[in-house]
């Protein structure tokens, strides 16, 4: 997955050089690193953790407290996203505007955000997503975990 990724990126890039110029070895990564990570902090609790969350809560080994805390994080990110759009684009249009005309970063952006909906599909995405998955709510695990589950590695 990461080898179509690498390769849709470098064939972008030079598209958007082509097209916009120098600067677009600016702007395209740029955005690529910007829809990497917002997509992967909306996306990857709801698409990998939640059905994670349900396994491990209908077999008692994790606390339900945990769909609380997978749901709160996407939604924050959602909620930071719209008004900081809402204030850009009350305040200062032509920024709006601008972002609108720049391929490169428009790109770019897309590029992460389809990255990270399509990493779900690699097997090592999902070991690492479960490892760390088992550490940031390790506080919710029950004692059933050590029974039902392997343990995180440190």
């Amino acid at each position: 997955m990461r080898t179509i990724i690498g390769l849709l990126f470098c064939v972008l890039l030079g598209v958007m050089v082509k097209a916009q110029g120098i600067i677009a070895l600016l702007w395209f990564p740029l955005g690529f690193i910007i829809g990497l990570f917002v997509s992967a902090q909306i996306v990857l609790p709801i698409v990998l953790g939640l059905p994670r969350a349900i396994r491990l809560v209908s077999r008692g080994a994790m606390r339900s407290a945990v769909y609380l805390r997978l749901i709160v994080t996407p939604f924050v990110w959602l909620l930071l996203l719209a008004v900081i759009f809402f204030l850009v684009g009350l305040f200062s249009p032509s920024a709006v505007a601008w972002v609108d005309s720049n391929h490169a970063l428009n790109a770019g952006t897309w590029l992460g955000i389809f990255s990270i909906l399509l990493s779900p599909l690699s097997k090592k995405s999902r070991s690492d997503f479960r490892e760390d998955f088992d550490r940031s709510y390790a506080r919710f695990y029950t004692g059933l975990a050590a029974s039902t589950e392997p343990t995180p590695k440190a």
